[in-house]
């Protein structure tokens, strides 16, 4: 399998090899987005509408360093893994396979409330940090249930996703027959007691639409990190670090609630500008590059999340996938350093980039 996968020399290689090997139903779910999947070409193609600028005569003299801090821990690369589920869709050993790659690639995996294993079991297969994402399920017993099983075992983030309260229209997905294999389970959901007895087919356990005033709440109940996902508004963001949040995530989603609404990469200017070293600015939707890292960071990113990406990667060879797939970045996001006349990931800012 080593030497099939060394033969994919770009992310969209991956993609298409993940393609080949995946049943049509649920290929449709992971690539598939709300509607007429607008927002999926957009977010990819918004990364076309900017421009680097390389310096002159600043060739590094070493390799460059790719590192960078997040909340005080040294990542080796600018790229995390985005809460995903269900990844047993693609490998048997699901979240803990991207968590061990996580670690192997010295990088964070942020695991779904709606992962295959339990939470635990995850953080326990690791001896580095995992983040864990929130959804609101059912009522504020069962967020402040989940919350408190992320904390004891062992969580050094809490992610709160907050663009996802409603079902979203994923024409896609259901044009293609998608149900939920029999192979799969929502194990962290039935470790809280939230999912009980067989999965709902079609239908999803009930979650609360999220306000400010739970955000707070949310904010009120654990010392750990606090990240708001699904931010893509300026005012937002900055109601966000009022409220007590240490950082926020540009995203909509991968486009998978809102057909039409403004890709990632757009929104991420404003945002970062608003933040203003408040706190940690993440971005997801539509990386399909190490290009595409350099110039999210260029635009106000700490430091970018992908999805689908390492999907692919999970699906043609489990753990070994998924750090091939950041491998890549890594080696793309040092070419395009070189490239810029950078020494480091520290030394990229608006001036290397301009939108067209």
């Amino acid at each position: 399998m080593a030497r099939e996968l060394s033969a994919l020399l770009t992310l969209p290689d991956f993609e298409r090899a993940a393609d080949s090997v995946l049943d049509s139903a649920s290929w449709a779910y992971v690539a598939g987005g709300a509607d007429t999947q607008v927002t999926v070409r957009a977010n990819v193609e918004a990364f076309d509408k900017v421009w680097l600028r390389p310096r002159a005569l600043a060739s590094a003299s070493e390799e460059p360093d790719t590192s960078v801090n997040v909340f005080g821990q040294r990542l080796a690369l600018p790229v995390l893994l985005a809460p995903t589920s269900p990844q047993r869709l693609l490998h048997d050993d699901a979240e803990i396979a991207t968590a061990r790659a996580a670690e192997a690639l010295g990088t964070v995996s942020i695991v779904s409330t709606d992962s295959h294993h339990a939470f635990p079991e995850v953080a326990g297969s690791v001896k580095g940090d995992c983040w864990f994402q929130l959804y609101a399920y059912r009522s504020r017993e069962d967020v402040a249930a989940t919350i408190a099983l992320a904390e004891e075992a062992g969580a050094t983030a809490l992610v709160v996703t907050v663009d996802a309260s409603h079902a979203a229209r994923r024409i896609t997905t259901r044009r293609a027959g998608f149900r939920t294999p029999a192979h799969v389970d929502f194990g962290n959901l039935r470790s809280l007691g939230i999912l009980t007895g067989a999965i709902p087919d079609g239908a999803r356990i009930e979650r609360l639409p999220l306000t400010w005033e739970d955000l707070a709440w949310i904010r009120s109940l654990t010392g750990m990190r606090l990240v708001v996902k699904g931010i893509l508004r300026a005012e937002d963001a900055e109601r966000c670090l009022d409220l007590g949040a240490d950082g926020v995530i540009v995203s909509n989603h991968g486009g998978r609630q809102l057909d039409g609404a403004i890709p990632s990469l757009v929104a991420l200017e404003q945002v970062a500008a608003a933040v203003s070293g408040r706190g940690l600015v993440l971005m997801d939707g539509g990386i399909r590059s190490g290009v595409h890292v350099v110039k999210a960071l260029a635009l106000g990113a700490d430091a970018v999340c992908i999805g689908r990406p390492y999907l692919w990667g999970l699906g043609l060879a489990g753990q070994e996938g998924v750090e091939a797939v950041l491998r890549l970045l890594q080696d793309e996001i040092k070419d395009t350093l070189l490239q810029l006349g950078a020494a480091s990931v520290a030394d990229i800012g608006p001036d290397f980039a301009t939108r067209a």
